[in-house]
């Protein structure tokens, strides 16, 4: 298994739809990962801070994929540039992608 993360990080100003995420964006996001392997996709949406601040990020998603390949083939593909494209249609910010490995 191998995760990507997507972070969006929040800042003064920064604005994020969590309706067009989650009814438009994810739905898109598992059609065009999905051939490359895309197992599932977990989202969290930011609270607050144990201190009771406001979070540091709007939402972290998970992506799951099946081989570090996939991922990465994913990423690079035409479909990721779709999803690209659609990120100013519900937030401001700018995500932060990062490949991870589970540690044993």
């Amino acid at each position: 298994m191998y995760i990507l993360t997507v972070t969006y990080p929040k800042s003064k100003g920064a604005t994020f739809d969590f309706d067009y995420y989650r009814t438009k964006h994810l739905p898109e996001v598992g059609k065009a990962f999905g051939p490359f392997g895309l197992g599932y996709a977990s989202v969290l949406r930011g609270e607050e801070t144990v201190g009771g601040s406001d979070p540091a990020y709007f939402a972290v998603a998970l992506l799951s994929f099946a081989t570090e390949q996939g991922a990465r083939d994913a990423v690079a593909s035409d479909g990721a540039k779709a999803l690209i494209e659609d990120i100013p249609n519900f937030t401001t910010c700018k995500p932060v992608l990062q490949f991870n490995t589970a540690v044993p």
